[in-house]
């Protein structure tokens, strides 16, 4: 019967699944707050206004997205943290609909996987019309003399991170 709810975490994951589950919530919650950090550093979110924010697809989107730009257990994109990645969402709003899809129903992810590679060569070079990230990283290293560190992952290593993605999420 209570309405409003607060976690104490020092943990990511917790946040992103806050978030993820607020407008699926069985029983109406008026405000659900999550008590982040430790130490100087606490701070306290306001899950329900993120949520609200966000907006229910979005919301829902969030494990996959987080789990795809790396966490715990998924590696990240060399270079590429969460806020490059959430700024090439806000410019790719097309790419909600599989976070959405890979966030709740774990199936065969091989659809989805031209949408994903134009997400992370859009992560890497933002004017780039390429369609696959084998030719973004043959043109970052022969044209632009990128090192091979600075490369996106190859389309059979998206393909494994997209799996261990849609596992963590």
């Amino acid at each position: 019967g209570f309405s409003k709810i607060l976690i104490r975490t020092v943990d990511t994951d917790v946040v992103v699944l806050a978030i993820a589950c607020f407008h699926r919530l069985s029983v109406p919650v008026s405000e659900l707050w999550v008590a982040f950090g430790a130490g100087k550093h606490l701070r306290y979110l306001p899950i329900h206004l993120l949520a609200t924010l966000l907006g229910s697809d979005r919301s829902c989107a969030l494990p996959f997205f987080h789990a795809f730009t790396g966490c715990d257990t998924v590696s990240c994109f060399t270079g590429r943290g969460k806020k490059t990645a959430w700024e090439t969402w806000n410019s790719f709003p097309e790419i909600t609909t599989a976070f959405v899809k890979l966030s709740s129903e774990p199936a065969d992810v091989q659809p989805f996987m031209p949408l994903l590679q134009r997400f992370v060569i859009l992560m890497y070079d933002r004017s780039s019309s390429k369609a696959s990230v084998n030719d973004l990283r043959k043109h970052l290293f022969t044209k632009k003399g990128r090192a091979m560190e600075g490369l996106p992952p190859t389309e059979a290593a998206l393909l494994q991170h997209t799996k261990r993605a849609v596992y963590q999420s």
